[in-house]
């Protein structure tokens, strides 16, 4: 016969005891201790994790982020590579569906400009720790833009990357220039605005041909 079963009062006052110390010990330090093991979680992670792997790591997008520098010379690097990969994606577009010869031309000063100046910007981040992200998204209004043909293309051109967008561009180099911290993007800013006020004025006098050959 088991001991339980031979002196069952000695078994229930010894399960009352343990009971009494966990419940102390609890109090003393379960708390504490939850919190400590709840700070050892780690944060989810978006890699597939395979059978035997204890810790994945993180993605390469996720150590970019994590590790990218905030301020206003990482948004100027963030900002100035999307309008300028949107000037060019719409001016290759335009190079390929236009059929207007001013647009073709401005179109080609576009991306020879705004390649130029995106080369000398991804250079510039990678140097500062501040890369020019890779897989930037498409823009949705340059995906709308290849629905288009004809004059109608000529003028959604225009409106996604004519005067509007030139005026917007300068006002943020114009920013980067005045308020930057780092000296070579303040640099980068100043010594490419003149190139983006051409710009503007191509732009409104392409509005203006574009206007009149409807």
């Amino acid at each position: 016969m088991k001991t339980s079963e031979r002196n069952p009062s000695r078994f229930i006052a010894i399960a009352g005891t343990a009971c009494t110390l966990i419940s102390g010990v609890l109090a003393a330090f379960g708390a504490p201790a939850l919190a400590h093991a709840q700070a050892q979680v780690l944060p989810a992670s978006s890699v597939h994790v395979a059978p035997g792997v204890v810790r994945p790591g993180e993605t390469a997008d996720e150590a970019n982020m994590t590790r990218r520098p905030t301020g206003i010379d990482a948004e100027f690097v963030d900002k100035a590579a999307i309008v300028g990969k949107t000037e060019v994606q719409a001016s290759q577009l335009a190079l390929d569906r236009s059929s207007n010869p001013d647009v073709k031309a401005y179109a080609r000063r576009m991306v020879d400009d705004h390649g130029r100046m995106a080369e000398q910007l991804r250079r510039l981040g990678a140097q500062k720790g501040v890369p020019v992200q890779a897989r930037m998204l498409v823009d949705p209004a340059v995906t709308a833009l290849r629905t288009k043909n004809g004059h109608a293309f000529d003028t959604g051109y225009v409106a996604l990357a004519g005067p509007d967008a030139h005026e917007a561009a300068i006002r943020l180099y114009e920013a980067e220039a005045r308020n930057g911290h780092d000296p070579q993007l303040r640099a980068f800013a100043s010594d490419t605005l003149p190139t983006l006020r051409a710009h503007l004025d191509a732009a409104r006098a392409l509005a203006h041909s574009v206007a009149a050959a409807h």
